[in-house]
C-alpha cells in the first residue's frame, strides 16, 4: 500500500522496490550515511565532526571560566578526536551494511531515472508526500499561477539583481544610522551577511488537496539582502499584532476547540446553529502593493507611543517595509524575476503584513459576529465562524464585506458539519462535537521506524499523536477510534508492537487514565480530555506575548546556566556508542569533586543526516545564478565591491 506518494497523468520509471522506498516519505533519512553517500574521504568527515565539537566546547569551557589548554583540555580533546576515528572506521554490521548499500544504490539509480525522466519531482503542499508529475503539465499550472497573480515580473535585461538590492538595503541602512533613526546594534541585526549573501529562488508545491490541482509558490530568501531587514520588521510588529488580534486568532485546532466549548457553555449553540468556513485565495500574492503600505502605516500609527514602536519611528518602518518589497527578486529556472504585488511566502515580514491587511477588511465582519455573540477567528487565510442567521443572512453578510476590496477572493463552505484546519466540527442537534479530520492530502503518513532517527524520535511520535488525540476528539469512541488508527499505521510503518505497547501504556499512566483504552471509561476520557484540551501547547508557549508598556515581546534567547549544549550527527552502527563513550569522556575530565561543571546537564543534541526529500527534491538554480554580483548602475558596482572588500 503506497501511502507516501502522488501521482499526477504520468509513469514514473522505478521498480516496485524503489517505489517502496519513496513510501518511506520525505523525511525517511538512510542508514550509515557517512560510509556511503559522502564524496569526501572519511578523515574529512571526521575533522568536520570534531572542528564542530572543539568549537562549542570551547565556549561552554571559557563560559565556566575553565583553561581551553591547559593538560587536562588537551586530554580531553585527544580523547574525543580518538574516540571520532574509532566510530567512524570501525567497520558496519554485516547485515546493516548490506542494508546501507542496498539502499544507496537504490537511491543513486532513482536519482538517475529522475534525471532522464521527463518528470516533475517536489513536495505536496501542506502534507509530508512526494509528487510526480509531468514536467510540461507542472510548467503549465506553473506558467497559469503566475498569469492568473500578475504578481511577478520578469527582468527582460537578463541581469541579476543581487548587486542592485544589495545597494538599496546598504544605502537605506546607512542613512538610517547616520541620521540615528536606529541604533548601531539595529544597524548590524540588519546588516546583509555578506558571506552568505544570495538571491532568492522559488519553487512551487502542488496542492493535491484543491480540485484544481494549482500550485503554492514557495520563495527561499534565508540569504538574501533584505532578509534580517524582514526578521527585523517580523519580530517588531508580530508581538503587536497577536495581542490586538488575540480573540480572533487561531493558532491551532485545539484553539478552535477551546472557543467552541467556550461558545456551548455559555448556551449559544443550538439545534440550528451554522458553522461558516471561507478560504481567502492566494493570500500572500492578492496584497496591492500601496493598499499593504497604507493599511501598515495605519496600524502602526494606531498603536505608536509618540510616534514610535519600541525606539522606531513609523516612517522609519515604512522605509524598512519599502525596501523588503523592493528587493523581493529570485530566480527560477535560467531567469530572473521581480514580484510586484503582494510580499514574497517565505519572508518572515510577509505574513504579518499580509495579515495587517487582512485586519482591515475583515473588520466588519468581526463587529457582526461580536454584537450576535458569535465566533470568528481567522488562521492565516482560514476563517472560521458561527451562526444562529438563516444560511441567506449571514451570506448577504459577508457578501457586503466581499465586495469592499476586489483583491481579495474567497471560498466559502456553510454546513452544520465541516472541516476546519485539523478538526470535524459537528453540531449534533445543539451538540458540540469534534474530531480529528484526516486530509486525503497528508494522511496518513508516520516517520518510518527504520529511519535514521534517535529512537527518541519514534516514541515522541506515538505520545504527540494520543495528546493530539485526546486534545480534539470530543467523545471516548472517537479517541478509541483514532488510537486504533494511529496503532495500524504505526505497524504499517514496521513499528514493532511491543514498541507500540510499550509507549502507548506509558503515556495512559502518566496521565493516570489507563481504564479509558481498557474500558472506554466515559468519565475518565472527559478528565483526560478537558486536562489536555486546555493544558498549554508548545505553540502556544511559542506564540505567547508578555503585555509591557509598549505591547512588544522581546526576542529571548532560551538560556541555562546549569546546562550545556552540544551536537552531533547521529548515524545508526558503531555511532550509536557515540553518546554514552562521549558522556564517559565528559564525566572522566570535568565533573570531578569540587568542579563547576559538577551539577551542571550536559545536553547532546543531534544534527541529522540527508532526507529521502533532499536526496530527491531538487529545488535551487545553480549558485552561480545566485551569487553573480552584476549592477545596472555604476555606483552600484561601487557599493558592492567596496563592501565585499571590507
Amino acid at each position: 500500500m503506497l501511502l507516501s506518494l502522488y501521482f499526477v497523468n504520468t509513469i514514473i520509471p522505478f521498480s516496485n522496490e524503489q517505489l517502496l522506498i519513496i513510501n518511506k516519505g520525505l523525511k525517511y533519512i538512510p542508514p550509515c550515511q557517512s560510509r556511503f553517500y559522502h564524496r569526501q574521504p572519511v578523515e574529512k568527515i571526521i575533522e568536520r565532526e570534531y572542528s564542530r565539537l572543539y568549537d562549542e566546547n570551547i565556549k561552554n569551557l571559557t563560559d565556566y571560566t575553565f583553561s581551553t589548554r591547559d593538560k587536562r583540555a588537551i586530554e580531553y580533546f585527544t580523547e574525543i578526536k580518538n574516540l571520532l576515528e574509532q566510530l567512524y572506521t570501525k567497520p558496519l554490521p554485516t547485515k546493516l551494511k548490506r542494508h546501507a548499500r542496498y539502499m544507496y544504490k537504490m537511491i543513486k539509480s532513482m536519482q538517475r531515472k529522475l534525471q532522464k525522466a521527463n518528470i516533475a519531482v517536489g513536495q505536496t503542499d501542506k502534507s509530508k508526500l512526494f509528487f510526480f508529475i509531468d514536467a510540461q503539465e507542472y510548467q503549465e499550472k506553473i506558467t497559469n499561477y503566475m498569469n492568473k497573480t500578475n504578481a511577478y515580473q520578469e527582468i527582460s535585461s537578463g541581469i541579476c539583481p543581487l548587486a542592485d538590492n544589495l545597494h538599496l538595503v546598504i544605502l537605506l541602512l546607512d542613512h538610517l544610522v547616520q541620521r540615528n533613526e536606529i541604533t548601531n546594534e539595529q544597524y548590524k541585526q540588519m546588516y546583509p551577511n555578506l558571506k552568505t549573501l544570495e538571491l532568492a529562488h522559488i519553487y512551487f508545491n502542488l496542492k493535491v488537496h484543491k480540485p484544481e490541482m494549482s500550485v503554492r509558490p514557495i520563495v527561499a530568501s534565508i540569504n538574501a539582502p533584505a532578509r534580517q531587514i524582514s526578521s527585523f520588521l517580523d519580530e517588531l510588529l508580530t508581538p503587536i499584532y497577536n495581542y490586538v488580534t488575540k480573540d480572533i486568532t487561531f493558532i491551532n485546532g485545539i484553539d478552535v476547540v477551546r472557543k467552541l466549548q467556550e461558545y456551548q457553555q455559555q448556551g449559544y449553540l443550538t439545534s440550528t446553529t451554522l458553522f461558516l468556513t471561507f478560504d481567502v485565495a492566494d493570500l500572500y500574492t492578492m496584497i496591492p502593493r500601496d493598499g499593504a503600505i497604507a493599511a501598515l502605516t495605519r496600524f502602526c500609527q494606531k498603536y505608536a507611543n509618540n510616534g514610535k514602536i519600541g525606539n522606531i519611528k513609523v516612517d522609519t518602518i515604512i522605509q524598512l517595509a519599502c525596501v523588503v518589497l523592493d528587493t523581493n527578486s529570485f530566480a527560477y529556472k535560467d531567469k530572473y524575476y521581480r514580484q510586484i504585488k503582494g510580499g514574497a511566502m517565505g519572508s518572515p515580514f510577509t505574513m504579518v503584513l499580509a495579515n495587517i491587511y487582512m485586519l482591515e477588511w475583515e473588520q466588519k465582519l468581526i463587529q457582526h459576529q461580536k454584537e450576535h455573540h458569535e465566533i470568528y477567528g481567522r488562521y492565516i487565510d482560514d476563517v472560521f465562524m458561527t451562526t444562529n442567521l438563516s444560511k441567506e443572512e449571514i451570506l448577504k453578510e459577508l457578501d457586503e464585506t466581499i465586495i469592499t476590496d476586489s483583491n481579495i477572493k474567497i471560498t466559502t463552505s456553510i454546513n452544520q458539519s465541516l472541516e476546519y484546519l485539523d478538526v470535524t466540527i459537528e453540531n449534533d442537534n445543539g451538540n458540540l462535537k469534534t474530531s480529528i479530520y484526516h486530509k486525503s492530502a497528508s494522511e496518513p503518513y508516520i516517520l518510518p521506524f527504520e529511519s535514521d532517527h534517535p529512537r527518541h524520535v519514534h516514541a515522541n511520535i506515538i505520545y504527540t499523536a494520543l495528546i493530539r488525540a485526546a486534545r480534539l476528539c470530543s467523545t471516548v469512541e472517537y479517541f478509541d477510534m483514532e488510537r486504533l488508527n494511529t496503532e495500524m499505521i504505526l505497524l504499517v510503518n514496521g513499528y514493532p508492537p511491543k514498541f507500540i505497547q510499550q509507549h502507548m501504556k506509558s503515556f495512559f499512566m502518566k496521565y493516570d487514565a489507563m481504564n479509558v483504552p481498557t474500558e472506554l471509561n466515559s468519565e475518565a476520557y472527559q478528565q483526560l480530555h478537558h486536562k489536555l484540551l486546555y493544558k498549554e501547547t508548545r505553540r502556544e508557549k511559542e506564540t505567547k506575548i508578555q503585555n509591557n508598556d509598549n505591547l512588544i515581546q522581546k526576542k529571548k534567547k532560551y538560556e541555562h546556566k546549569d546546562q550545556i549544549y552540544l551536537h552531533y550527527t547521529f548515524e545508526n552502527g558503531p555511532l550509536l556508542n557515540f553518546k554514552k563513550e562521549y558522556r564517559e569522556i565528559w564525566q572522566k575530565y570535568y565533573v570531578y569533586p569540587g568542579s563547576r561543571l559538577k551539577n551542571t546537564r550536559l545536553i547532546l543534541g543531534t544534527i541529522l543526516n540527508r532526507t529521502l526529500q533532499s536526496l530527491l527534491i531538487h529545488k535551487k538554480p545553480p549558485r552561480i545564478m545566485l551569487t553573480k554580483m552584476e549592477s545596472s548602475t555604476g555606483a552600484v558596482q561601487t557599493t558592492t565591491t567596496k563592501q565585499f572588500h571590507h
